[in-house]
């Protein structure tokens, strides 16, 4: 017999919480996946970056390196060695539409350390799931979705698995996944290198039968990814491409690299300072920490996890790496995140604590559980209002912002068209939004490159022979005066002969004999 009280019991039930999560998850995986793969059929995808890893992901499953997208090769441009698990999808014959799908959905899966990180803290399934909630109305995390696919998105999951594992003392499933998310990208070592400083902060006096105590975990598992990174970006990036890391390029107004920072902070302070301090930078931190109301700052330590991105992130040239709508943001999302869950946690222990230790366990339970109710509906409340004002999602103001195409488009014929017009896999020139539907090729490149070198390559490197190019695709509605009149020049002078030319994009292939 069904009762007021069994029903009661059961939605009081974590299972229950568990069930509605799951849902609500489902919901927001499928939402995005529709939206990224519409981003992507209807040509809103561009060169950079969504050309340059689907091109690398092709490369690597077929014994190739050399990203002619970028003009460097694959392990020349990050440390993205994880890219070699999609392989078997491209020998299948995937492309942008599985690599986006893929980010989605491991983007969406965060909700299960952080669900489980909630309750290992003892606190109710409907709070974890109301955090876990949180994390997915998160403007930021909707915003690395619409930027296409990149590495260092697909390691939030890894990184919140690595810390739910550190809180339990799991260290060999610790070691799993703090390695699994560096394999993505070289920089989430410096999270990494972050998450051992606090396992050392917070270690236990070690037991007699342990061969390692806690701290000396923390500080080895710190020590390494700091050396990590050292080789990836001072040894082996130089070494594969035969230049210095292209980093500097966003740092040269302070040194533009490592020792350059130094320097500038030893002879100019203020140049650092004032990056640190500006306006922006400001305004990056507020946007990540309103969405949870704030509640991260209760956890300082754990927000020491996204320091060294956010610092780096500040001191940049660009502004665009101080906002939560590019992937700059992953791993300060991934501490305030993990912070967001510890400060609630920390409320609801001293909440109990100090109430029942003045006026009664009585009266602590009450007081206990206004505040079970309160935060966690607070948190939701921020991220919901937050979501809506800020983020690209089918709610969210940016939603009709330019972020998605139009569900209507009238060249989408002549864009399809004009791809199906390639007939084979020769090299090919393309505008910058054209590439990625040209990326599952061994060359591939942004026009005006290889004829005149933009975005490509490092300063010092060289160019490529335009004679390898067969196929020249271009959208005269994205390309300017200069380039447009490279394209013409080349067709008039018979080195290229159009094959389509219909609504301002054009297909011309190589003459027999045009150089």
């Amino acid at each position: 017999m069904i009762t007021a009280a069994n029903i009661k019991s059961r939605l009081s039930s974590p299972r229950a919480a568990g069930l509605v999560l799951g849902v609500i998850t489902l919901l927001w995986i499928v939402t995005f996946s529709i939206l990224v793969v519409r981003r992507q059929n209807y040509f809103w995808s561009v060169d950079f970056d969504m050309g340059i890893y689907d091109q690398a992901v092709w490369l690597l499953a077929r014994g190739h390196s050399f990203i002619t997208v970028r003009g460097l090769p694959v392990f020349g441009h990050h440390a993205t060695f994880a890219l070699l698990l999609f392989a078997p999808a491209s020998w299948l014959g995937s492309g942008p539409n599985f690599l986006n799908v893929s980010q989605v959905v491991a983007m969406g899966l965060g909700v299960v350390p952080i669900y489980l990180l909630a309750r290992t803290r003892s606190l109710g399934g409907w709070v974890a799931a109301a955090l876990a909630v949180a994390f997915l109305l998160h403007p930021a995390l909707q915003f690395f979705t619409a930027e296409l696919f990149h590495p260092e998105t697909m390691a939030i999951t890894p990184l919140l698995m690595a810390y739910l594992c550190l809180s339990k003392r799991s260290w060999l499933w610790f070691a799993f996944w703090a390695i699994f998310a560096v394999s993505w990208k070289e920089d989430v070592a410096l999270a990494v290198a972050m998450l051992g400083i606090i396992i050392a902060i917070k270690a236990k006096k070690p037991s007699s039968a342990k061969r390692l105590s806690d701290r000396q975990i923390g500080l080895i598992t710190a020590v390494l990814a700091l050396l990590w990174f050292f080789f990836v970006s001072q040894i082996l990036m130089p070494t594969v491409s035969g230049y210095p890391a292209h980093y500097g390029e966003l740092y040269q107004g302070v040194g533009g690299s490592a020792g350059g920072m130094l320097e500038t902070l030893v002879n100019d302070p203020g140049n650092i300072a004032s990056r640190l301090t500006s306006s922006k930078t400001q305004h990056f931190g507020w946007q990540l920490l309103a969405p949870y109301g704030l509640t991260s700052l209760l956890a300082p330590l754990e927000l020491l996890i996204g320091l060294p991105q956010f610092i780096l992130n500040a001191l940049s040239d660009y502004s665009w790496t101080r906002t939560i709508t590019f992937r700059y943001a992953a791993l300060p999302l991934v501490a305030v995140t993990l912070a967001m869950v510890e400060g609630v946690a920390f409320v609801f222990r001293r909440t109990g604590q100090a109430t029942g230790q003045a006026t009664g366990q009585a009266t602590g339970f009450g007081r206990r559980s206004v505040v079970i109710k309160l935060l966690p509906l607070g948190i939701l409340a921020c991220a919901l209002v937050t979501t809506i004002a800020w983020g690209p999602s089918p709610i969210g103001d940016k939603y009709h912002s330019g972020i998605w195409p139009p569900t209507v488009d009238s060249r989408r014929v002549a864009q399809n068209a004009a791809v199906a017009a390639v007939t084979n896999n020769g090299a090919v020139s393309a505008t910058f939004s054209l590439v990625p539907q040209f990326s599952g090729r061994r060359e591939i490149y942004t026009f005006p490159n290889p004829w005149r070198r933009q975005n490509w390559g490092v300063p010092g490197s060289k160019k490529r022979n335009p004679d390898r190019v067969e196929w020249l695709v271009v959208d005269r509605w994205a390309t300017d005066s200069t380039n447009q009149q490279l394209a013409d020049s080349l067709i008039a002078r018979g080195v290229f002969k159009i094959v389509f030319d219909k609504q301002g994009i054009v297909v011309a292939r190589r003459s027999a004999g045009g150089s």
